[in-house]
C-alpha cells in the first residue's frame, strides 16, 4: 500500500473509522486467520509468524470487541438460518504448526477463547517441512547469493541483502505455487542441491515444523480447540488431478476423524485462493459429508456467502495494531473494493 494512502488510512482509524466498520458490519461473521506464533521476534522475516505479544493483544482486542465462537458453532447456525450474536468471529489457523500448540494455545487457553486449527496430516507428527516453508528455510540458510533455476524456467535469483533475500523468497515461491506439482518437486529438488540442503541445518527451521497427534489431541480435549483437514501434503488442489485431490481431500479428513475420534470437521483450502481449488475439489469435500471450508479469500462473511468458501481475513508478521482493527473490522477490504475496478467488485 502507497505511503500516502496507508497514512489516511492510519489516520482514519485513528478517528474511529474502524469502529464505525464495525458496527456497519455487525451482522457479518468475521472469521481470522493466522498461521504461527513465536515466542518473541526472530532475526529472519516470514509473513506467517507473528509474534506472541502481539498474538495476545490481538485476541484479547479479538474477546472485547467480538462474540468469539467455535467455527462448528457458527456453520451449524448458518446452516440452520439460526440467529448469530452481532459482531460474530472465529479465529483460525492454517498448517498445524507446533507452535501453535507450544504458544498460541496456552495464551488461546488462559484467555479462554475457542479456535480451530487445521492440520496438514502428512506431515503432523514428523520433522518434515511444509514445501513452501522448505522453500523459506533454504533461502533464509544459503551461503550463497544466487540460485540459478534457469533449465526449470525459473531463472536465476541474485541477492546481496536481507531485503533482497527475502524478495527472491516470495518471487520463487509464488511462481512454484503456479506449477504443476511434479515440475514443482523436481525445482525444489534442485533448489535444496544447490543450497546443500542447507535449511536442514538451521535451528530455525523448529519454527516451522508440525505438531504431533498427542499435541492436536490435548488441544482438542481441553473443549477449546476443533481440529480439522488441510490435506495431505499441502498441495495446491487445482494443481491435481481427479485422483489426487480425492486422494488428498479424504486422506486428510480420514486422518482427523480417525485419530482424534473427531465428525464432521471443516476444511481449510490449502492457499485458498479462487485459483487454488474448483468444482472438483468442492465435490470431493461434499462426498466426505465436510460442513464448510474456509478460504483466504479476504473478507467478512454474509449468510449468503457459501459455506463451501467462507472468506477469512489474514494476519502476518507485518499487521500493525491499527492494521488489525482496520482489517477485522471490514474497513480495509471496502477502502480496495473503492480502488478495483467495478467488474472486480463483488
Amino acid at each position: 500500500m502507497p505511503g500516502i494512502a496507508q497514512q489516511l488510512i492510519r489516520t482514519a482509524e485513528s478517528l474511529g473509522a474502524s469502529a464505525v466498520s464495525r458496527k456497519l458490519h455487525s451482522g457479518q461473521v468475521l472469521i481470522v486467520m493466522y498461521h504461527g506464533v513465536l515466542p518473541e521476534p526472530r532475526d529472519w522475516d516470514h509473513w506467517c509468524q507473528i509474534p506472541a505479544d502481539e498474538f495476545r493483544w490481538q485476541i484479547e482486542h479479538l474477546k472485547t470487541h467480538y462474540e468469539v465462537l467455535p467455527l462448528s458453532e457458527i456453520v451449524a447456525r448458518l446452516a440452520a438460518d439460526e440467529p448469530l450474536p452481532p459482531h460474530t468471529a472465529a479465529i483460525t489457523f492454517d498448517d498445524g504448526l507446533r507452535n501453535n500448540f507450544e504458544v498460541a494455545f496456552p495464551i488461546l487457553r488462559e484467555l479462554d477463547v475457542p479456535a480451530t486449527m487445521y492440520l496438514a496430516t502428512g506431515y503432523v507428527g514428523t520433522d518434515e517441512l511444509l514445501w513452501q516453508d522448505r522453500v523459506f528455510a533454504e533461502i533464509e540458510s544459503f551461503d550463497s547469493m544466487e540460485l540459478d533455476l534457469s533449465v526449470h524456467g525459473l531463472g536465476t535469483h541474485r541477492w546481496n541483502n536481507v531485503v533482497a533475500r527475502q524478495k527472491v523468497f516470495e518471487t520463487l515461491l509464488a511462481n512454484l505455487k503456479r506449477l504443476p506439482v511434479d515440475r514443482k518437486n523436481r525445482a525444489l529438488a534442485e533448489i535444496c542441491r544447490q543450497t546443500r540442503n542447507a535449511g536442514l541445518r538451521n535451528p530455525t527451521r523448529y519454527d516451522f515444523q508440525l505438531m504431533s497427534w498427542d499435541n492436536a489431541a490435548e488441544m482438542q480435549a481441553s473443549g477449546l480447540i476443533e481440529i480439522g483437514p488441510h490435506t495431505d501434503n499441502h498441495e495446491l488442489l487445482s494443481r491435481l488431478s481427479d485422483d489426487q485431490i480425492a486422494s488428498e481431500i479424504v486422506g486428510s479428513y480420514e486422518a482427523v476423524c480417525n485419530r482424534l475420534d473427531s465428525s464432521s470437521p471443516t476444511f481449510a483450502f490449502p492457499n485458498g485462493t479462487q485459483n487454488d481449488y474448483d468444482d472438483r475439489a468442492l465435490k470431493a469435500l461434499r462426498q466426505c459429508n465436510i460442513p464448510a471450508a474456509v478460504t483466504t479469500i479476504s473478507g467478512l462473511n454474509s449468510r449468503s456467502q457459501p459455506l463451501m468458501q467462507l472468506k477469512r481475513v489474514g494476519i502476518g508478521a507485518d499487521t500493525t495494531r491499527w492494521q488489525f482493527r482496520a482489517e477485522i473490522s471490514g474497513l480495509m477490504d471496502y477502502l480496495r473494493a473503492l480502488k478495483s475496478p467495478p467488474s472486480e467488485r463483488s
